[in-house]
This record gives structure tokens, C-alpha cells and sequence, in this order.
């Protein structure tokens, strides 16, 4: 398997993500593009929230008892901003519809996930988010991409 870093399975999930017709290439950011305002929507950002853990099948943090093999579990947010809270039948419109071509996206990954032969296995999910952002609140959804990423040295 081939080693990897965070930006890879970030840039992986967003540079996906971000394909959503809806979404203009200009109204999506990855880790070091987050802007401190919303400017456009709909807007997606993605980014890393975390590391659930390692090597779930083993007792310690690797899969052989050579220590050669590790497994690790990724949380990644992609947070979707599709209108600013005035309106909010029209904004739950273009929510669900935003959504559907994403999970249409996501639906359609296969193995090797992204051309990465380092990624395991890949699960998602999502919630309708009222975003407060700089005072404001936004229409929106959290993507939650769960990779689990694996290493041989």
C-alpha cells in the first residue's frame, strides 16, 4: 500500500464533492482555501475533523504483529452553505436538490476510491445544519466522509 497524507484525502473527497452541478468551482474550498466570509453560495467547504482511531481489528495500532500494517479512521466534513436564512422554502428547495446531486456523487464511488490504493474502505453521511457564520445563519447540510486509510512501511 502506498502512504498518503491528510491533504491527499481531503483534496480526494473535496475536488468530489465540488463536482455538484450546482456548485461553481469559485464556491468551493478545501483546508487552506477557507475564506472568513461567504461571499457566493452555494458554497461547499471541506476539511479534516479528525482521527476516529486506528486499526479496528487488532488490539494495538496495527493489523500484523510485524507493526507493518496500520489502518486509520478519518473524519471529513464537507460543509454545504446554500442560502442565507430569509426564505426558507426556497431555501430547503435548493438544499435537498444540492444534496441529491452529491449523494448521486458519493453513490457512484468505487474501489479504488479515487485512485488511491491506500483507501480501505469509505462512508457517508449527512445532516440539515443551520450555520451561524460571522453572525449570520445559512441554509445548509454537513457532509460526514469517513475513510479509513491504510500504511505498510
Amino acid at each position: 500500500m502506498a502512504t498518503y497524507t491528510l491533504d491527499d484525502l481531503v483534496n480526494a473527497v473535496h475536488d468530489d464533492v465540488a463536482t455538484a452541478a450546482s456548485l461553481e468551482r469559485d464556491e468551493s474550498q478545501a483546508e487552506d482555501e477557507i475564506t472568513e466570509g461567504i461571499h457566493d453560495w452555494p458554497l461547499i467547504q471541506t476539511w479534516m475533523a479528525g482521527n476516529r482511531g486506528t486499526s479496528f481489528e487488532s488490539d494495538t495500532d496495527r493489523l500484523t504483529l510485524s507493526g507493518k500494517h496500520s489502518v486509520k479512521e478519518y473524519l471529513i466534513y464537507s460543509d454545504l452553505y446554500v442560502a442565507q436564512r430569509s426564505h426558507v422554502g426556497e431555501a430547503m428547495g435548493k438544499l435537498l436538490s444540492t444534496i441529491n446531486e452529491i449523494e448521486d456523487i458519493l453513490d457512484t464511488r468505487t474501489y479504488d476510491l479515487y485512485g488511491a490504493d491506500y483507501i480501505t474502505s469509505f462512508n457517508w453521511s449527512w445532516d440539515q445544519v443551520t450555520f451561524e457564520y460571522g453572525g449570520v445563519k445559512y441554509t445548509g447540510a454537513r457532509f460526514s466522509i469517513i475513510i479509513r486509510a491504510g500504511t505498510t512501511r
